[in-house]
C-alpha cells in the first residue's frame, strides 16, 4: 500500500508538476495567430513542392511547414507519403528509391520532388519552418535527424526551425544529438488513452511546442501544455470557423492548406 502510495506521488509530480526549460520562439507574436503554410500552398499547387511553397509565401503566410524522409542512399527529400502512388501514379516506396532514381519521377502539373538542400531559397524568405520527420513505424525516422540537423546548423536557422514528429522517440534521438534546435511534439489521437499517452511522451521529448489536431483543441491537453508554457498550434485549419475558435482558445499558430480563406 506504501509503494503505490508513493507510486501515485512520483506519477502526479511528474506529470503535473515538473517542469522542463522550453526554448523561446520569437518569430510567435502575442494576439496573433501564426499561419503555417502546410505543405506550402497545396490547394494551388502540388503540395511539398517548390511552387507550392513559393506561392505560399506569395499569399502571406508567415511560416512554411513541410514534410522530410530519406531515400534508399540517406538523401533528405520533402515528401510526406511512403510511397508515390496518390502524387507521382508509382507504387514505389520512397526508402526504396535512391535519389537519382527520384529525379524521374514527375508528380501532379509536371513537378518534381524537391530535396531538402532544395529548400535554401525557400528559408530565407520566410519567417519560419516547421520540419516534419515523417516516421512510419516506431523504428523508422532516425536517418533524417542527422541531415536535418546539419541543414539547421548550415543555414543558423536554430531561432526560426522547428523540427516536428509523430515519433516521440524520434524527438529524442534528436535531442540527444543536439540541445539547440526546437522540437514540435505532434499529437497522435490515433492511440488508446490517447490524451494520457501523449502527456506522458510530452514529458519524455521535453518539446518546446505541441501541435494537435483541430478537434481536440479544447481537449485538457491542450489546456496542461498551455499551462506547461509550451507554443501551441492545431492542424489542419482550413475554414473560418476553426480559425476563430483556435484564436479564442489562445493559440499560437495554425496549419492550414486554405490560406486564403484565413487571411
Amino acid at each position: 500500500m506504501k509503494t503505490l502510495f508513493v507510486f501515485t506521488l512520483c506519477l502526479i509530480y511528474f506529470i503535473f508538476i515538473w517542469r522542463w526549460k522550453k526554448k523561446p520562439q520569437g518569430f510567435y507574436k502575442d494576439n496573433q495567430l501564426f499561419i503555417w503554410g502546410h505543405r506550402g500552398s497545396p490547394l494551388n499547387k502540388t503540395e511539398n513542392t517548390l511552387p507550392s511553397f513559393q506561392r505560399a509565401i506569395e499569399q502571406g503566410v508567415n511560416g512554411i511547414e513541410f514534410d522530410v524522409r530519406c531515400t534508399k542512399d540517406r538523401r533528405v527529400v520533402v515528401f510526406h507519403d511512403q510511397d508515390l502512388s496518390r502524387l507521382g501514379g508509382k507504387k514505389q516506396k520512397i526508402k526504396e528509391m535512391t535519389c537519382e532514381e527520384l529525379k524521374t519521377v514527375f508528380l501532379k502539373n509536371k513537378e518534381t520532388i524537391p530535396l531538402l538542400d532544395d529548400l535554401t531559397d525557400i528559408v530565407n524568405q520566410t519567417g519560419a519552418i516547421n520540419i516534419e520527420i515523417k516516421s512510419d513505424s516506431i523504428f523508422s525516422g532516425y536517418a533524417a535527424v542527422a541531415p536535418v540537423i546539419k541543414f539547421i546548423k548550415k543555414h543558423n536557422l536554430y531561432k526560426k526551425c522547428v523540427v516536428s514528429c509523430f515519433n516521440p522517440l524520434v524527438l529524442i534521438a534528436l535531442k540527444m544529438q543536439t540541445s539547440q534546435v526546437i522540437v514540435g511534439y505532434l499529437y497522435n489521437k490515433n492511440v488508446p488513452l490517447h490524451a494520457w499517452h501523449n502527456v506522458f511522451w510530452m514529458k519524455l521529448a521535453r518539446p518546446d511546442s505541441l501541435h494537435i489536431h483541430y478537434s481536440l483543441i479544447e481537449s485538457w491537453p491542450v489546456k496542461w501544455a498551455q499551462k506547461q508554457n509550451l507554443k501551441t498550434s492545431s492542424y489542419t485549419v482550413n475554414d473560418q470557423g476553426v480559425y476563430k475558435d483556435v484564436k479564442r482558445l489562445k493559440f499560437d499558430g495554425v496549419f492550414s492548406d486554405n490560406i486564403e480563406c484565413l487571411k
